[in-house]
């Protein structure tokens, strides 16, 4: 049996780099954690994740999301990175299944 390569038109999540988290944050001055991917995303995948962010942002009070390349950059004071870790896990896993035609639509982790 062999096992399928992955499909290399959506990005992967490599893994995150989060810095020290601050209590008050302030999105001009502030490091963002960062979710390394490890190709630029194309329009159309860009299209869902703008869809689908604003729902994360709200559901862990980020001040601020941007999109760097193949990096995504979340401004915010969580205390609970693991939660924040998962959450973008899951939104681009979903997103990536959506492209793939696999049509799952993104859940939010409950807390």
């Amino acid at each position: 049996m062999s096992i399928p390569l992955p499909d290399s038109s959506v990005p992967r999540l490599l893994g995150f780099d989060v810095p020290t988290l601050q209590t008050i944050v302030d999105h001009g001055a502030d490091e963002a954690i960062v979710a390394m991917l490890d190709v630029s995303p194309d329009a159309h995948w860009l299209k869902l994740f703008d869809e689908r962010v604003a729902a994360l942002k709200g559901e862990l009070g980020l001040a601020g999301v941007e999109l760097d390349g193949t990096s995504i950059l979340f401004f915010g004071s969580i205390a609970d990175s693991r939660r924040l870790a998962t959450a973008v896990s899951a939104l681009i896993n979903a997103i990536n299944m959506e492209v793939a035609g696999r049509n799952a639509p993104f859940q939010p982790t409950a807390p």
